[in-house]
């Protein structure tokens, strides 16, 4: 499960959350990804080209997408509906493999995998600084966040 709230306004940081996406997939798993706040973008194409979003050494988001799609392991990709629709985006903007939702998508979802990983970046973050941690959400399971 993935929740990622990075946007189109920073290629090299919105892909990564469909990279650890695809790690899911060479470990035989699938993925479920939640969008939030400028991350709705990537669930509307009508909005941002997804062949343009890449970082560097890494394929781009659709080629990612693809991969996930053609494998059958992209179990769902929810676009939060209210930070959706404050953009501008509606529901016949999502591309066919997106749907809107809301925290109870959320929820749902990371009740559904053993392990979230969120990816977000706000105000005076360090550019290239990643820090993961465990951070159990229930006994059996634990909850990554990505920063």
């Amino acid at each position: 499960h993935v929740l990622t709230t990075i946007g189109p306004d920073n290629s090299t940081k919105a892909v990564l959350p469909f990279i650890a996406g695809k790690g899911a997939l060479s470990r035989g798993g699938s993925v479920a990804l939640f969008a939030m706040q400028e991350a709705t973008y990537l669930g509307a194409p009508s909005h941002v080209d997804l062949t343009e979003l890449k970082a560097p050494g890494l394929p781009t988001v659709q080629a990612v997408l693809e991969t996930l799609r053609a494998e059958d392991a992209l179990d769902e990709f929810v676009v939060c509906k209210p930070c959706a629709e404050a953009r501008g985006i509606q529901a016949a903007d999502l591309a066919p493999w997106a749907t809107f939702g809301g925290a109870d998508d959320l929820a749902r979802q990371a009740a559904g995998h053993d392990t979230t990983m969120t990816s977000e970046w706000g105000p005076g973050d360090a550019a290239d600084r990643w820090d993961a941690r465990q951070i159990p959400s229930r006994p059996e399971a634990g909850m990554v966040f990505v920063r």
